[in-house]
């Protein structure tokens, strides 16, 4: 796991302790709906999405496990499409070999600036005491200008970026927790911790941002990724 990955998990799981007592809104908005032309739907590309699953040993490490973070890839994307159908969006899969060389490596760059961007708003807008002066309590984030990238090459109005850490205790762990509550205290066992943006390409800003802070969910299961979905980013498909 790379030092940015590290930097922004650490950030996660500060923003997921504090929120976990202030329990804010979730959802933050720019936009309340999603601008629609006449007979036709809105066209959100689906970023790569930046998922990795992993098992928490008895001494708290987490293991990343690819075949779990596989199936996770699957499970969202097909659950994705379902809330898609709902909304009456049209979502298209980003086409990494569209465009120029340098709009392919923006593009993909933003994805890595979108996991610190929602980092940063985990933290200085969710969490009171962390506000930023220049920002109040109002909404007001973005990805900058260069998300042209993304329009340019892939043809859509909006783009939907998708991050989410989730862990599960391992048998051991499992051993570790119950051991520490015999003995009154506390071990925490797996958590599910993301956010997902919707971001206008015209401009760069997130027009829709929703925060995953919990204990349960499972995405290794069709039906278990449904429902992580829908608390993720249906009522940004409006």
């Amino acid at each position: 796991m790379g030092t940015g990955t590290r930097g922004a998990r650490l950030l996660l799981v500060a923003a997921a302790l504090a929120l976990s007592a202030c329990a804010p809104v979730a959802v933050q908005r720019q936009a309340q709906q999603l601008e629609r032309q006449a007979g036709k739907e809105p066209t959100i590309v689906v970023m790569p999405l930046d998922v990795e699953l992993a098992e928490l040993t008895a001494g708290g490490i987490e293991e990343p496990q690819a075949e779990w973070t596989e199936a996770a890839l699957r499970n969202m994307r097909a659950a994705l499409e379902v809330e898609a159908r709902n909304y009456k969006v049209k979502l298209v899969d980003y086409q990494p070999q569209r465009g120029s060389p340098e709009d392919q490596a923006t593009s993909l760059e933003l994805v890595k600036l979108h996991r610190a961007v929602g980092a940063s708003v985990m933290l200085h807008h969710y969490i009171q005491q962390y506000r930023l002066p220049s920002k109040g309590e109002k909404f007001d984030w973005s990805l900058g200008p260069e998300v042209a990238a993304i329009a340019r090459s892939q043809g859509a109005d909006y783009a939907l970026f998708l991050y989410v850490r989730d862990n599960y205790a391992s048998a051991g762990r499992v051993a570790v927790i119950v051991v520490a509550a015999l003995m009154g205290a506390g071990v925490s066992g797996g958590a599910q911790v993301g956010f997902a943006s919707l971001v206008d390409l015209r401009t760069g800003d997130i027009v829709w941002f929703n925060r995953l802070v919990r204990a349960a969910g499972d995405l290794r299961t069709p039906e278990a990724a449904a429902e992580t979905v829908k608390v993720l980013v249906s009522d940004s498909l409006k």
